[in-house]
């Protein structure tokens, strides 16, 4: 019997010279034109994946209805400071305008003017630290904690909502293919070919 997934039809993709260089490599590594077309297809959708991310025009438009003095970079900052999972024993971490910028990635100057903000509009509040009174921490007011759990439940609701409408065995393969296919950028083994791949590459070119 076939398999079902065989018959799957490809994302469209947009034949540009760089979807073709991509077909192209993929065929020198081996692999049937099917195939090809696949990866560059994957290269195509991880694309526009990424642009959607970068441009967060879905939190911006929920922002925009919920509290018009709420931009994106609060919601991270909010996030930031509720990020102690409540599923687990452990105790939780204090969190100081130091641990917000390691959280997001900022530099400490941003993300102590993004909590200041957010305790202005009332969703965070300035405390002291159990271990050190001289330390200020932040923490979530009511209205910070009701927010998050509002946010989080809708996106859980979206996303069950979007991948409802997939067959059950189309969601068990596509959860332990995208797993797999995560590890490509943290291989150790795979970042060191890379980088000698590209000296290689530049090498050639000169």
């Amino acid at each position: 019997m076939k398999d079902p997934l065989s018959q799957l039809d490809l994302p469209y993709v947009c034949r540009t010279p760089g979807d073709q260089e991509m077909v192209d490599i993929a065929l020198a590594n081996g692999l049937s034109p099917r195939a090809a077309e696949a990866v560059a297809a994957i290269d195509a959708v991880m694309h526009k994946v990424r642009r959607s991310i970068q441009r967060r025009d879905f939190g911006r438009r929920v922002l925009a209805k919920l509290d018009t003095t709420l931009e994106v970079a609060h919601l991270d900052t909010i996030s930031a400071i509720a990020h102690n999972p409540v599923w687990t024993d452990q105790i939780k971490e204090e969190v100081t305008v130091g641990l917000i910028a390691e959280r997001l990635g900022i530099d400490p100057s941003r993300a102590s003017r993004l909590s200041a903000e957010v305790v202005e509009r009332g969703y965070a509040r300035r405390v002291a630290s159990q271990s050190d009174a001289r330390r200020i921490c932040l923490e979530l007011t009511d209205k910070g904690e009701q927010f998050v759990q509002a946010v989080r439940r809708n996106k859980w609701e979206v996303f069950a909502g979007a991948l409802g409408q997939w067959k059950e065995d189309e969601l068990v393969v596509f959860a332990a293919l995208l797993d797999r296919f995560s590890t490509w950028s943290t291989d150790n083994d795979g970042v060191e070919r890379s980088i000698e791949n590209i000296k290689r590459q530049l090498a050639d070119a000169r």
